[in-house]
């Protein structure tokens, strides 16, 4: 309102930047929850892996599509780990050390 009573305001930088800077300020709100919300459900994942152990006793209360999808990860994570490990085999060398170029 204060743009339509004075006429000297009506530059369109101001109007653009103060958008902008809520605009920022509305997103960076926005993922810093969402990253706290994540954080805690990660911690309350490796609690619940660490105290039950998926026995009738003690049974898991995670949901088990969060169960299985790390485990595909962790599947998928000791596949690469395993074919760089035979990669790096195959090549002879135990490293990644630099070779002088001989022509």
């Amino acid at each position: 309102m204060a743009f339509n009573y004075h006429r000297a305001l009506q530059v369109w930088a101001i109007p653009l930047l103060l958008v902008a800077f809520f605009a920022y300020l509305v997103a960076h709100s926005f993922l810093s929850v969402f990253e706290t919300v994540l954080d805690a459900l990660f911690l309350c994942f490796a609690v619940d892996l660490e105290t039950n152990d998926g026995s009738s006793e003690k049974p898991y209360f995670m949901d088990q599509e969060i169960l299985s999808f790390i485990k595909k990860t962790n599947k998928l994570n000791d596949s690469r780990a395993q074919r760089d490990k035979n990669l790096r085999n195959e090549e002879g060398t135990e490293g990644t050390e630099l070779r002088p170029i001989v022509r």
